[in-house]
């Protein structure tokens, strides 16, 4: 989302969070969003399980992690895969040729077994003293930036369409409903000069005007509005200008 996209709105939520200045008489108009919002590719690859088949294997067919595979497919026991089933891939081009036939048993291994790779950990997000909480917890595909010639100013993060998104911190609610190429958004203003932007959702729990608490859940996940599958669109903004939500956020929840 464009910086002066949302300027009028933003520009009127800075005059209320200073301590000295009047409160807010007039409700503020909701932006007014006039380009698409241009959103990264989300999902390319839809894998249909086969006989024989692990989410091991299919993670490391498609080069991603176990955890991210079950996150974004909302899979809590990995037992429960069943033959048939379709699973999104995040961020995901063609498999890599690395996985045995599905119905071959596992390689015995060598005699001889080669050193053991690098130890390649999670990347770590989020900072030990981040003023704002995670809205969910899901596999971030897109980070804060430009994506070619277009700039995105948010980070998103796959989840299951229905999953609950919560507040990143307590705050007003200036603005609750549709937006063209955003679909159905929520818009909250913090008392530390934040503003935090909430987009594709299924479904709204707030409306305009609302006072909202630290973690309520405001809305869940969908894939309304220009999109190509169900994820959360977040930004954050300080003084009416886009930054990364990454230097804001806390550490990321840990899995129920």
């Amino acid at each position: 989302m464009r910086a002066w996209l949302l300027a009028p709105l933003l520009a009127a939520s800075c005059v209320t969070t200073s301590a000295e200045a009047p409160r807010r008489t007039t409700p503020t108009p909701p932006p007014k969003l006039n380009e698409p919002h241009a959103e990264p590719e989300l999902v390319s690859v839809r894998h249909k399980v086969e006989k024989g088949q692990t989410l091991y294997r299919i993670a490391k067919t498609y080069g991603i992690t176990v955890d991210d595979l079950m996150a974004v497919n909302g899979i809590d026991n990995p037992s429960a895969l069943q033959v048939g089933q379709e699973l999104l891939i995040p961020g995901s081009g063609a498999p890599k040729p690395v996985v045995a036939e599905v119905d071959s048993p596992e390689p015995t291994p060598p005699d001889r077994p080669p050193p053991p790779p690098p130890k390649k950990g999670p990347v770590k997000v989020g900072k030990p003293d981040g003023t704002l909480d995670w809205p969910l917890r899901g596999v971030l595909y897109a980070r804060f930036g430009r994506k070619g010639s277009e700039a995105h100013d948010g980070i998103d993060l796959a989840a299951p369409a229905g999953t609950p998104v919560k507040t990143a911190g307590p705050g007003d609610v200036l603005f609750a409903g549709d937006q063209k190429g955003y679909g159905l958004i929520a818009i909250v203003e913090h008392p530390n000069r934040l503003v935090t932007l909430y987009a594709h959702n299924r479904d709204l729990r707030v409306k305009t005007g609302q006072k909202v608490r630290e973690g309520q859940v405001i809305a869940t996940v969908g894939d309304s509005g220009t999109t190509s599958g169900p994820h959360l669109h977040f930004e954050v903004r300080k003084d009416g200008k886009p930054v990364d939500p990454l230097e804001h956020l806390g550490p990321v929840p840990s899995a129920p």
